[in-house]
């Protein structure tokens, strides 16, 4: 069975600022020792986090992580820490983002802008939460960026390698269907188990967390027992998902090939106003175009109210509310050009509307 690690770490010791009694787990690991560890154990890809941690170089880490990736690109997907160059990094080919709360010192106020940046990105956030009340942080971030697909790493478990608080977790996150949870340190397989029937196989994913566990157990550890123990435990569909497809259908949903929304930009412009332009007469009728045309102008201008949808990097569809008291919204248009009619678009838009609102 082909198998996908959707929770390791990269990461060398020289990008550490502090010493190395300073930190409370090693995770340091090389591209070299990652890719030999995948091709004996038949991995077929991994995603590779960088070390999250104050007292590591967040851009030598990141760094790293690309070029790892530009090494090998077709075991590796690179996900990136936040700082102040994530934009240009989701821009240049990182698939997502890693967020821990704890080592990172990092609150969930204080980056609004970068969890809304990667909701507009449509690229997952792997999130390591604080120990206590990790579905009021999960919901926290949610409620910034309501369209985020998170996956909460180790399911969110308490102590290591139990299943404490996972159960727990999947009832409380059961209703918001674009978090997953990832099985990394968990090592509680009837834990794992319930969760799936919880949340639906569909969105439980498979994860290491190597070299945590190579480090922290030494000659003891074995790389392959927690997916051995999925394989045996769950029927051969299940356990497909759970080690390989979920998390493959979860990152090609990213891509320029499926419909992505965002919030508008004031960039977005040009090209959204000719979508309109070229609209039928019937359609400017209906949607009254020729009296809101300065409305939506000043909209797009401030970056309020507006969504766009693109396919394969292209403005194929527009979205606008109106905001209300209590955090109501009236739907004021939704548009989708002519040549992407029945194609889902007007769909995704109004989910992405409805889980915004």
């Amino acid at each position: 069975m082909n198998i996908i690690d959707c929770h390791m770490h990269l990461g060398l010791k020289e990008f550490c600022l502090g010493t190395a009694s300073d930190m409370p787990f090693d995770l340091c690991n090389s591209m070299e020792d990652t890719i030999a560890l995948m091709d004996q154990h038949n991995i077929e890809q991994a995603v590779v986090l960088p070390i999250p941690h104050t007292l590591f170089d967040t851009k030598r880490s990141n760094a790293y992580i690309m070029e790892a990736y530009r090494q090998y690109p077709a075991r590796l997907i690179p996900f990136c820490r936040i700082d102040e160059d994530l934009e240009q990094n989701l821009s240049k080919g990182f698939c997502g983002v890693k967020l821990h709360l704890l080592y990172e010192g990092l609150e969930i106020k204080t980056i609004k802008k970068e969890l809304r940046m990667i909701e507009d990105a449509g690229v997952p956030l792997i999130l390591h939460a604080l120990f206590q009340n990790k579905v009021k942080q999960v919901e926290a971030i949610l409620k910034i960026a309501p369209n985020l697909k998170l996956i909460l790493a180790h399911m969110g478990r308490g102590h290591l390698y139990t299943g404490e608080q996972v159960v727990a977790n999947a009832v409380g996150l059961k209703s918001y269907p674009n978090v997953y949870m990832d099985t990394s340190t968990v090592g509680d397989l009837k834990a794992i188990i319930n969760a799936c029937e919880i949340l639906g196989y569909d969105r439980v994913l498979y994860g290491s967390d190597y070299p945590f566990g190579r480090n922290m157990f030494k000659e003891a550890y074995a790389y392959d027992i927690d997916s051995k123990q999925i394989m045996s435990a769950l029927s051969p569909n299940q356990a497909e998902m759970v080690l390989h497809d979920n998390i493959t259908r979860l990152l090609k949903q990213c891509s320029s090939e499926y419909v992505q929304i965002r919030r508008v930009r004031k960039s977005d412009s040009e090209e959204l106003f000719t979508m309109l332009e070229h609209l039928s007469e019937t359609d400017k009728k209906y949607l009254a175009l020729s009296s809101k045309y300065a409305l939506i102008r000043r909209q797009i201008r401030d970056e309020r109210h507006c969504y766009i949808a693109q396919l394969n990097g292209k403005v194929v569809g527009f979205l606008r509310e109106s905001g209300r008291p209590e955090g109501c919204s009236l739907l004021e248009e939704l548009v989708v050009t002519p040549d992407c009619r029945n194609q889902g678009v007007a769909a995704a838009l109004l989910d992405y509307y409805h889980n915004a609102f």
